[in-house]
């Protein structure tokens, strides 16, 4: 009897969700705040919303459903320093709520990210 064993395939999709953390820690901030603008546009949040950062985690991990919440929170770190990035560029804000901020694009991240021209704005300095 297999009592408390993962099954094969969550342990492969366990694995292969910390090999995606792995390389999007890999990644330069600025890469990963590429990635998560459009998160925060308005074809994925409605306008007025926000997200805080252990949400944006999970969207990071999306494609390995079932991992758990705990997995996810290891790109706090990263996802922290990319929003930061975004703030200086003024890309996104953020505004506290308790004690953990929430983030929001800007107008400026709305035209940036319609226009395509993310990368090229954050690779210039702030």
């Amino acid at each position: 009897m297999r009592l408390f064993r993962k099954s094969e395939e969550k342990v492969a999709r366990q694995a292969a969700a910390e090999a995606e953390i792995k390389r999007l820690k890999s990644l330069s901030t600025p890469e990963l705040a590429v990635i998560l603008l459009p998160r925060l546009g308005p074809e994925a949040l409605e306008s007025g919303h926000s997200l805080r950062v252990q949400q944006l985690c999970e969207y990071l991990l999306r494609d390995f459903p079932g991992i758990g919440q705990t997995l996810p929170l290891q790109l706090m770190g990263v996802v922290r320093r990319a929003l930061e990035r975004l703030e200086e560029a003024d890309l996104v804000s953020s505004f506290a709520i308790s004690r953990s901020p929430v983030w929001s694009i800007t107008d400026l991240g709305v035209s940036v990210l319609a226009e395509g021209t993310a990368a090229q704005r954050l690779a210039a300095p702030s």
